[in-house]
């Protein structure tokens, strides 16, 4: 052990101060305990004590940063051994400590004080789908032409949803659909990579880039719960598939003091491939990595049977590919819009009523592309998109704020 060895009982002391308070931040200002040391006795009490001594020896002020180490040791005979010993919960308990304390820090004065509003009588269906924002992400204007940061992404997710709320004020809203996930996150954990692994450019750490998305969802939803009653949805994704996850969990645990948020158990977990309803529309949201296109109006037809025998409106709601794609799915297949390099394209094409087909949109970013994305000119025009619904004759407006 090191000169850094636990004073008897400062371990038990730490866990009881953080359980009375709340939070290691809280328990250090009524405690006088300094946060650093009072933090590195309460993450101590996780973990085993082979693991917390090794951590302890090397310096290590929090044990889940130790992966592994070599332990020497002898039997009872005196014949020695050299153990490799590896840390089986660091990981898994930085990201759980990370999203417990995000919530109790939320709550850490009680749910918020929401007060009862009347919203006036609406008529259509807001759907407010900010896209792929990549908290994170690191765009570099001397290599793409383009600057984003953390900073950005919370002006674009905030402005953004000022700009749409104003463009969509001449309609009157009945109910707003805010779509939460879908790459809301650049990676998934404390290494700069995604789900899977693949290598990312990021700015900041996970823990800051959790912090700032749910900053500025919280208030984005507070501004859309100023114009009507607001459904969150999540959309499970490739970048962030346990952290976007855990990031929705928080702003449901958040809003849900608040008479105009509501969050169902469905809506809020990890289903791939969710539906909502809307008067005669029905809607397909996923993220757009996993199911092919031409699966969808099937999944629809088998997962939503009842839904799609009463609605004659049939939407999915993709994203992922960062640009506008929207397509009629029926007998035939018929691109009406898509965005390439420069220019987007629409077609008209024959009259066809929104009852007669599905409609696949992909939605689009506010985020720009990255080095990798750069280099392979997958270059996309940066917006937040809504989305304006009427019960009976279906999507009736697009809003979009550029960037």
């Amino acid at each position: 052990m090191s000169g850094n060895k636990f004073p008897p009982g400062a371990i038990e002391q730490a866990v009881e101060l953080v359980e009375k308070h709340g939070t290691v931040a809280a328990a250090s200002r009524a405690s006088g305990i300094p946060d650093p040391t009072l933090r590195r006795r309460y993450n101590a009490s996780k973990y085993p004590r082979e693991i917390v001594e090794a951590a302890d020896a090397g310096g290590i002020t929090n044990p889940a940063n130790l992966s592994h180490f070599w332990k020497i040791t002898k039997d009872e005979n005196g014949t020695g051994y050299s153990l490799f010993v590896k840390n089986p919960s660091g990981e898994d308990a930085r990201f759980s400590d990370m999203v417990r304390e995000s919530i109790t820090e939320a709550l850490a004065d009680g749910p918020p004080e929401y007060p009862p509003r009347e919203y006036e009588a609406g008529e259509f269906l807001l759907v407010v789908d900010l896209a792929d924002v990549h908290f994170l992400k690191l765009c570099v204007d001397s290599e793409t032409g383009y600057t984003y940061n953390r900073e950005v992404a919370r002006h674009r997710v905030i402005e953004g949803t000022k700009a749409l709320l104003k463009l969509a004020d001449a309609f009157p809203v009945a109910r707003i659909l805010f779509v939460l996930g879908n790459d809301i996150l650049h990676v998934d954990g404390a290494r700069p990579m995604t789900t899977s692994g693949t290598p990312q450019d990021t700015e900041g750490s996970i823990f800051q880039g959790f912090k700032d998305a749910f900053s500025a969802l919280r208030s984005s939803i507070e501004l859309c719960a100023e114009v009507a009653p607001v459904d969150l949805i999540h959309c499970m994704s490739n970048h962030d598939w346990t952290h976007g996850w855990a990031l929705s969990q928080n702003l449901a645990a958040v809003f849900e003091s608040h008479p105009g948020v509501s969050s169902s158990t469905y809506n809020m977990s990890e289903a791939h491939r969710k539906y909502y309803r809307f008067g005669g529309n029905l809607f397909g949201l996923t993220h757009g990595d996993g199911a092919k296109e031409e699966k969808l109006y099937g999944l629809m037809v088998s997962e939503a049977r009842q839904h799609v025998g009463e609605c004659k409106n049939l939407y999915w709601l993709l994203h992922h590919v960062h640009h506008k794609d929207r397509k009629r799915r029926g007998i035939d297949v018929f691109q009406t819009e898509k965005d390439h390099n420069g220019m987007t394209t629409i077609s008209t094409g024959s009259h066809a009523p929104e009852g007669s087909h599905v409609n696949i949109e992909y939605v689009r970013s506010p985020s720009p592309p990255d080095g990798w994305h750069d280099r392979n000119a997958f270059v996309n025009r940066q917006g937040v998109e809504c989305f304006l619904f009427h019960p009976r004759d279906g999507q009736k407006v697009r809003l979009t704020e550029w960037f």
